[in-house]
């Protein structure tokens, strides 16, 4: 079996149907035959048994393919300042969204209304990017200190896919929220935060 075949076509099938699921007219469609309050929930539990066939690939993949750099001191210490901003954004990001509304439990136990948000998040880590949550991901999976190919093919795939989903989300944050939203766009990079970094450097 070739893993790094078979991985990549799951991690493709994996992302179009996290996108499909995640798109407002398939929602429309489900919410048909499931109650909004529990579809949001059941979205999060797809999610996390559908991503587990990659992190079984991924973890066969470690053990057969040899490293194609391994990063070492003084070069590591950046790489862990890098991860740990990623892991920084990671974190800050869920506590700003809320963490039990992002996997669907407040709507599920009716403590908010499933298909309304909660206002436009625009401070903290998103006032630096737009997507704190992907970029982090990006900053760790890029930091892997030992790359092997079968580490390198999900880094690309998921950044790939992290790129595409940002720009999905945003087609619909931009319908929900108008000129609030393309106003953020206009203050805020997408990923890369070169806006605040010029902003930070100006002072």
């Amino acid at each position: 079996m070739n893993v790094l075949a078979v991985l990549a076509a799951y991690i493709i099938f994996f992302s179009l149907l996290h996108s499909l699921t995640a798109a407002r007219f398939f929602k429309e469609k489900a919410y048909q035959f499931i109650e909004p309050g529990a579809y949001r929930f059941l979205y999060t539990v797809v999610s996390g048994v559908t991503v587990l066939p990659i992190l079984y690939l991924w973890y066969i993949g470690r053990s057969i393919y040899a490293p194609l750099y391994i990063i070492r001191f003084p070069f590591s210490l950046l790489a862990y300042v890098v991860m740990a901003s990623g892991l920084y954004l990671l974190v800050k990001s869920l506590i700003f969204i809320d963490s039990l509304d992002f996997l669907g439990f407040n709507a599920l136990f009716k403590k908010k209304h499933p298909t309304k948000s909660g206002g436009l998040i625009t401070s903290g880590v998103y006032s630096i990017t737009r997507h704190p949550l992907y970029l982090g991901g990006i900053l760790i999976l890029w930091t892997n200190l030992q790359m092997r190919s079968v580490d390198l093919l999900v880094t690309i795939l998921f950044t790939l896919y992290f790129i595409a989903g940002g720009v999905l989300e945003e087609r619909k944050l931009e319908e929900e929220f108008g000129d609030e939203y393309r106003r953020y766009k206009k203050n805020v990079s997408m990923l890369i935060p070169v806006k605040w970094m010029l902003g930070f450097i100006r002072g």
